[in-house]
């Protein structure tokens, strides 16, 4: 019987062997001309054999990693990494260090690189903690700087991993540039449309359509028209839950860009005089609960849809049976969708240009990008 992986053992298999990859090609200098050459390297079995780091690999993924080598090599034609780092290393120190000297509990949030790419790498750690414990280094901007050096220098190279969805892989920089400030008018977003789907499903058994709401946002990027498809849904459909903040560019759909830090997107709200609470406390949880706000949120569900937000259906009367009919089978997602209006209630009711700028802070934020983060370059 063949062995079952769950998705996170997946997702370090795949890593791992990413990081296989790319010491090959860029430390043993090891070519492959198609996909079909992976299994014929005789270190094959490193990467793909029962004692390898990805027994469960596959077509698809052999594919993918032969992707990745090809971008890999056109974006560092003479690397002198010695070290490709996913877990423990110099990840364990990374982790550790903006966690205990700088508060980042979570370093995804802070930096998405799920590999590092580095030169001498016990010299790297060394100098890292030497410069460091020095308190100029107070603060996690003059972290972001050095290693912005270092990155440039190539002796850190963090890389994040997307899955490719086109033919050929895609490679951009992140915050590696001196004096970043990505707020600014040429970046902001313009936000086309909104749309909270309250409708039900067709058929005998209660279901919402949709268990999210989209926002449509436009950009320029590159002299080229970008549109970023903002889902903002529960965290776990499974069990009451708090929401997140998800961007896709529509030209690269099969990659997320990142979830946003909640509590920077809280932040970014308060900023701007947003009382959001995304705490699902807080909100209704039973059929009961709804009927003693029902008043309240009749008068937000009205608004959005005089606000040309979608909402799929037309009569309060609809929005207050379907959200009854759905507590009485998944109370959790009615739950998550009054949240959701609740957000979108409050940020319609300000100006446009608020509402642009506000969800282009928290789509640079779901990309990591700016001076509070650190560098990487995403693999995509």
């Amino acid at each position: 019987m063949e062995k079952q992986y769950s998705s996170s053992d997946l997702t370090r298999m795949q890593e791992l062997g990413s990081a296989w990859i790319f010491r090959r090609t860029l430390k043993d200098n090891y070519r492959y001309k198609k996909w079909e050459d992976i299994e014929k390297d005789p270190k094959y079995k490193e990467l793909g054999g029962p004692k390898g780091v990805y027994p469960a690999i596959d077509d698809t993924w052999k594919k993918t990693f032969f992707l990745q080598q090809e971008k890999m090599l056109e974006e560092f034609s003479n690397p002198k990494f010695t070290e490709f780092n996913r877990e423990y290393g110099f990840m364990k120190f990374i982790t550790n260090l903006v966690k205990q000297k700088y508060g980042i509990v979570r370093k995804d949030s802070w930096d998405p690189a799920d590999i590092w790419c580095i030169k001498d790498e016990k010299k790297v750690i060394a100098e890292i903690e030497k410069v460091t414990s020095n308190k100029k280094y107070s603060s996690i901007n003059e972290l972001n700087i050095l290693l912005r050096t270092l990155f440039k220098k190539r002796i850190v190279v963090g890389v994040s991993l997307k899955k490719i969805s086109g033919k050929q892989a895609k490679y951009e920089e992140i915050n590696v540039l001196d004096g970043l400030e990505y707020n600014t008018k040429e970046n902001t977003f313009n936000v086309t449309k909104l749309k909270i789907d309250l409708s039900l499903k067709p058929g005998k058994d209660i279901k919402l359509n949709t268990q999210d709401t989209s926002i449509f946002l436009d950009a320029i990027e590159d002299n080229k028209k970008i549109t970023y498809k903002y889902q903002i849904t529960t965290i776990s459909s499974s069990r009451f839950n708090n929401l997140k903040w998800e961007p896709t560019a529509t030209s690269s759909a099969a990659a997320r860009l990142g979830k946003a830090p909640v509590e920077k997107v809280i932040q970014i709200l308060k900023d701007n005089k947003i009382n959001f609470s995304n705490s699902n406390i807080n909100y209704p949880r039973s059929a009961a609960d709804f009927k003693k706000k029902q008043t309240e949120f009749v008068k937000m569900f009205n608004m959005v849809k005089n606000k040309k937000v979608e909402t799929v259906i037309k009569s309060d009367k609809d929005f207050v049976n379907n959200i009854t009919k759905v507590f009485s089978v998944s109370p959790q997602l009615a739950n998550t969708k009054l949240m959701q209006l609740t957000f979108l209630y409050e940020l319609i009711k300000k100006p446009k240009k608020t509402m642009d700028t506000i969800m282009t802070k928290i789509t640079l934020m779901a990309q990591k990008k700016g001076k509070e983060f650190g560098p990487f370059g995403k693999l995509y």
